[in-house]
């Protein structure tokens, strides 16, 4: 399974799914679904290979201030992070969101790492 660093599940994220496997023509489709009169997306700014990845879309990722967070950090997820749930992660995500929720399930396992 492929967390994001705010909890997504990777294989639930259609831009990732289309990236992964190559489905250019899923890409043009995104692109045009998640395109606003105001905000403008292109079949190249539908690409992703996971948070992990040091290629990312400017557009989709490359602001995301999660993360940003996660990685200067070195955490995977939030859910590694000391400071877990922090404000900007429940401004994202909401309260009772399914992100929120693998992120607790992460949280708690690490704590018993520790």
């Amino acid at each position: 399974m492929e967390i994001a660093c705010c909890g997504l599940d990777c294989r639930e994220c259609a831009v990732y799914l289309a990236s992964v496997n190559g489905d250019t023509k899923r890409q043009e489709e995104l692109a045009k679904e998640y395109s606003t009169e105001s905000h403008r997306f292109s079949k190249e700014d539908m690409f992703c290979q996971g948070c992990h990845s040091d290629t990312v879309s400017e557009k989709m990722c490359g602001d995301c201030e999660i993360r940003k967070c996660s990685r200067e950090k070195s955490w995977r997820n939030c859910g590694e992070c000391d400071s877990f749930p922090c404000s900007v992660l429940v401004q994202y995500s909401g309260d009772d969101s399914d992100n929120l929720k693998n992120l607790r399930r992460i949280a708690a396992g690490h704590r018993k790492e520790e």
